[in-house]
């Protein structure tokens, strides 16, 4: 995810935009909205305020944060707006990277993964063979697995130590993969309230959530609290609100 966003930014300064400014391990405090009666209509500025003691005067913003993030910024801006913002509910998740000597797997790994149901009383929900799926993860000879905890129905995982979460997903990949190894090395990254529920009547929410964005001037929302959870959809996501800004502007 680094490199593709590493990526983007270089295609902007170097190729697109030159004059452009791009502003990285920056945090918007506030954000809020100025409008002007002019002889041909109205005219709007948005103005955002960082960390950093910096003003930025725009044209358009796009919001790409999670529900609740973006409700905190807008809740002057559009109150209920926010309290819609806010409604949308987010779980946690841990992933655990684990690597192996491709002759510690017994299983052919002939696959991209697995989902492991509820049901299964299983500490893991999921694992997938990294080094399978994209080229370069691991050297020849060794694999990479990346297992994930958590989640909406198992939130009490998130308590646990990392070493308690690491024993817990060896247990399982000695019973589904047949390793009994321990891992060259193992790492475990947790993802607080990173992912959002699509709850039944959330089609209704983001109806009503584009609506009230319509009403502001040159403003659009991007990202996985709305129409879809992978990297694909979130591209998609953004690739539209940048159109739709474009169009409006």
């Amino acid at each position: 995810m680094r490199v593709f966003t590493e990526q983007l930014a270089n295609k902007i300064l170097e190729h697109e935009a030159p004059e452009s400014t791009i502003r990285t391990n920056t945090r918007v405090e506030s954000i809020s909205v100025e409008r002007e009666a002019t002889a041909t209509g109205e005219l709007a500025k948005w103005k955002l305020r960082t960390n950093g003691g910096e003003t930025v005067v725009a044209d358009a913003v796009c919001l790409a944060l999670p529900g609740p993030v973006g409700a905190r910024l807008l809740r002057g801006v559009d109150g209920q707006l926010a309290s819609e913002l806010d409604s949308i509910s987010y779980a946690s998740s841990a992933t655990i990277n684990l690597a192996y000597k491709r002759e510690d797997i017994f299983h052919p790994l002939d696959g991209f993964g697995f989902v492991v149901p509820f049901i299964e009383k299983r500490s893991l929900i999921a694992c997938t063979f990294s080094s399978v799926k994209f080229a370069g993860r691991a050297p020849e000879g060794c694999a990479l697995l990346r297992a994930f905890v958590g989640g909406a129905l198992q939130p009490d995982m998130m308590e646990l130590p990392d070493a308690e979460l690491i024993s817990r997903v060896r247990d399982d990949l000695r019973d589904l993969l047949g390793i009994q190894k321990a891992p060259l090395f193992s790492e475990v990254t947790r993802w607080k309230q990173s992912m959002p529920q699509y709850h039944v009547g959330h089609l209704e929410k983001v109806r009503r959530i584009r609506e009230r964005v319509a009403l502001l001037p040159h403003m659009t929302l991007a990202g996985n609290a709305y129409s879809g959870l992978g990297i694909p959809d979130c591209v998609r996501s953004g690739e539209t609100a940048a159109d739709d800004l474009i169009a409006m502007l």
